[in-house]
Formats: C-alpha cells, structure tokens, sequence
C-alpha cells in the first residue's frame, strides 16, 4: 500500500529516530521522497535505476541508503 505520507525508522550516531517520508511526484514517473527528521528537511532522494540518490541533502551514502532500504519496505507493505 503506498501512501502519500508515512515514516520509516532511521539510525544515526548510535540512535534511533523516526523519519517522516512525503512522496513528491516528479515529471519523470520515478517518486522522489522528503525527509524530516524533528520537523526539518534533511534529505530528498529517490530510486534511479534500482539506486538511492540523494537529489538535496547532506546524508552520507551509507544513511541514503539506510533511508531508501526503509521506504522500499514501508511501500512493499
């Protein structure tokens, strides 16, 4: 089930957070995904082919795709 808005869990630093996730549709057909974290954008990322890229933000790889990995799960859902 996809939805327009939901969260997705996120470690950082040894801890655990939970991320808002807000679907943006673009003019490509491929969904971009905002990111909050305590109420501030802290990435927008989507899936190019089969790959999490971070379109805006300062998350390393490693965190992109921790978030991306998540999102897949909450939409396989």
């Amino acid at each position: 089930m996809q939805t327009d808005h939901f969260t997705v869990p996120f470690m950082r630093a040894g801890n655990r957070y939970t991320v808002q996730v807000h679907t943006e549709p673009s003019t490509d057909d491929v969904d971009t995904y905002i990111c909050h974290l305590n109420g501030e954008r802290i990435t927008q990322i989507r899936k190019d082919v089969g790959q999490w890229k971070q379109l805006w933000g300062e998350l390393n790889e490693t965190e992109i795709n921790q978030i991306g990995e998540a999102i897949d799960t909450e939409l396989a859902r």
